[in-house]
């Protein structure tokens, strides 16, 4: 394999960490005039890590997302493949160890796993709410597109099948692959990657998700819907602003660095985003002073190169 292929795919692992760390620190803030009250002189850094973080667990990364990216990546890496029942259990733990860290809808389905129910049907008992289209199960999948990257028909499946153990909905699952084969793309640079997730789904997917796949490169800023009002998370708009950033040639620290202070749903935004923007330009376009405050930057980078190198 080739070094760029490791760089990238270092890149949208540590992109994604990095972007839901920055999104963080504004996601409870909603709008972009209550950040600015908080944050007069711009949000320019991660949010610290948390002292003495176990040195066994992913307790540095704070948005459920990403840290159950991370479990995930090590799931995939330790039983050379997707295994649903290990992947579960790895969730039900990382749940455990900080039970506020996780989305109501992400709760509901590890809770009936740890109980015993079977992790699909957990899934889809777990639908319902307001975060049934939450954006976790499509942070999550990074990892999915990194291994898998050599099959897209199973990099798609294997996509759907990690975002349905907790959100069941098929807008999740559907933009959890869209996010899997963007990814994929931008691993071996293809900067029409967004033809290619649409040849892939156009048939497939949702078509409120498919279309906002297809207006993001040629929609403007202006008309680009960061802050829904009256609504949370929202899987295919996160997707959409993820894909207008990786499409509209902004660079990784001035692009999460505007979605952290744009609103909404900040975590999801500049994660999605970040992970994109890290495919794309390889782990050099991440500002070395972000990976400096990345607590498990180096853990991060072993890990994709476990992922990406053992590609089935």
């Amino acid at each position: 394999m080739n070094a760029e292929l490791f760089t990238r795919a270092r890149g949208a692992l540590l992109g994604l960490v990095a972007g839901a760390q920055i999104g963080r620190r504004t996601a409870h803030l909603g709008t972009p005039e209550a950040i600015k009250a908080l944050f007069p002189h711009g949000v320019r850094d991660l949010t610290p890590p948390p002292p003495a973080a176990p040195a066994d667990a992913w307790q540095a990364v704070e948005d459920d997302g990403a840290g159950m990216a991370l479990c995930l990546a090590e799931s995939v890496v330790a039983c050379g493949t997707f295994d649903v029942t290990d992947v579960a259990r790895r969730w039900v733990q990382w749940m455990q160890a900080d039970h506020g860290r996780v989305s109501a809808t992400t709760r509901r389905a590890l809770e009936r796993i740890a109980a015993g129910t079977e992790p699909f049907e957990a899934g889809r008992l777990a639908r319902g709410g307001p975060s049934s289209t939450g954006t976790g199960s499509v942070l999550r999948t990074v990892p999915v597109a990194l291994r898998f990257h050599n099959s897209v028909e199973r990099l798609i499946r294997v996509s759907a099948q990690q975002a349905a153990i907790t959100h069941a909905d098929e807008r999740c699952l559907w933009s959890a692959a869209a996010m899997s084969v963007a990814v994929r793309e931008l691993l071996q640079g293809n900067a029409y990657f967004v033809d290619e997730v649409l040849h892939h789904l156009r048939d497939l997917a949702p078509r409120g998700l498919t279309d906002a796949i297809h207006r993001a490169p040629r929609e403007e800023q202006g008309e680009l819907v960061i802050v829904a009002e009256g609504q949370g998370g929202d899987v295919v708009r996160s997707v959409e602003v993820a894909f207008w950033f990786a499409t509209h040639g902004r660079a990784f620290e001035e692009a999460l660095v505007f979605l952290a202070e744009a609103g909404g749903d900040t975590e999801a935004n500049a994660g999605l985003a970040g992970a994109l923007l890290g495919a794309r330009d390889g782990e050099a376009g991440i500002p070395p002073r972000w990976l400096d405050q990345l607590a498990d930057a180096a853990r991060i980078r072993t890990l994709a190169d476990a992922l990406v190198g053992g590609a089935a």
